[in-house]
């Protein structure tokens, strides 16, 4: 029967600098969305008649969501995994990003940007 390795005799592999790349991109990724609705403001108020009020919303309605679906995400994540999760956000955040500019209206901004900032949990749940 052979010993097992220690981790004193294993070598270290790679992919811990793989998965930090990959979240230092995702995480790029996601504050480059982040500004990218602010600096378009002026346009999306333009495009869908916004007052600075609304578009106020518009913003809040999102931290909101996220804030609400923190907790929850955490214990999902601890049922399921921290994979499948960081799939779902990723794949949930893409779909939103998309959605984001066929707004037509206030309340259809409203809606698609709370959804945005619940993308961390399946809608079904």
């Amino acid at each position: 029967m052979q010993p097992t390795a220690t981790p004193s005799t294993t070598r270290p592999t790679r992919t811990r600098y793989r998965v930090v790349g990959f979240i230092l991109l995702l995480a790029a990724i996601t504050y480059l969305d982040r500004n990218a609705v602010s600096i378009l403001t002026p346009d999306i108020r333009k495009a869908l008649n916004l007052s600075t009020v609304q578009m106020s919303w518009v913003f809040s309605v999102f931290a909101i969501a996220y804030a609400l679906f923190e907790i929850p995400t955490a214990w999902w994540g601890g049922r399921i995994g921290s994979r499948k999760i960081l799939a779902r956000i990723v794949g949930w955040w893409s779909t939103f990003t998309i959605a984001t500019p066929f707004a037509w209206s206030f309340p259809s901004l409203l809606g698609i940007r709370f959804l945005f900032g619940q993308h961390r949990l399946p809608l079904a749940l």
